[in-house]
């Protein structure tokens, strides 16, 4: 979210970043279990060590320590999510597994947490929600739009609209976790029901957009 300039740190030395991934985890966890309005820098600073002098030089206030932790989720799903020789696959196994995957990251009760505090507080903050929207099209909706660009170059597919095709895509899968972001989530994965809907609407894709 690269319109946050305090979410964005200036370069680091390592002993500079791991502090910032230490307050950035217990950012994460306060955020998870306290809330956004309970949390403060100041009690992340006492959870992660440091000083709160750090912390406001990286993050600037709180918005932008909420901006910098939904990115640096982001970072970790595009790496969990995308390999990156998934564009080089056939297209039929990459975007089963690439749904599969993104199912996954989605259902996790940490990813359900986040997806509940955005909800219930991105309204408040405009600027925030536009831009993780801007982040979310980039590390998820870009990735998928390239996988079938590939795809369409190697003739497997014919698609005359390729970004709403990605849309629909991420959006089916966003849909499918719905019901879990309704339970609290799934720790070890989507169940068989989610998978099965999963393979339905990646398959009816497939088929839609075939050669």
């Amino acid at each position: 979210m690269n319109d946050h300039p305090e979410s964005t740190p200036r370069a680091l030395t390592s002993k500079g970043e791991a502090r910032r991934l230490r307050l950035l985890e217990a950012a994460t966890q306060s955020l998870l279990e306290q809330g956004y309005a309970q949390t403060s820098i100041q009690h992340v600073v006492r959870q992660a060590g440091g000083s709160a002098a750090t912390a406001y030089q990286l993050f600037g206030n709180k918005e932008g320590m909420l901006a910098a932790v939904l990115q640096h989720e982001l970072d970790k799903m595009h790496a969990a999510v995308f390999p990156d020789a998934l564009p080089d696959q056939p297209v039929g196994p990459a975007l089963h597994d690439l749904a599969v995957r993104l199912l996954t990251y989605a259902v996790h009760p940490n990813s359900v947490a986040l997806h509940r505090l955005l909800v219930a507080e991105c309204h408040r903050m405009p600027q925030l929600a536009a831009s993780l929207q801007r982040a979310v099209d980039k590390q998820v909706h870009g990735p998928l739009e390239q996988c079938l660009q590939h795809a369409c170059d190697r003739g497997e597919l014919k698609i005359d609209d390729l970004r709403q095709a990605a849309l629909t895509l991420g959006n089916m899968i966003n849909g499918i976790a719905f019901h879990a972001r309704l339970e609290g989530g799934y720790a070890s994965g989507p169940p068989a029901g989610l998978l099965a809907t999963c393979r339905y609407g990646v398959n009816m894709l497939l088929v839609a957009y075939a050669v």
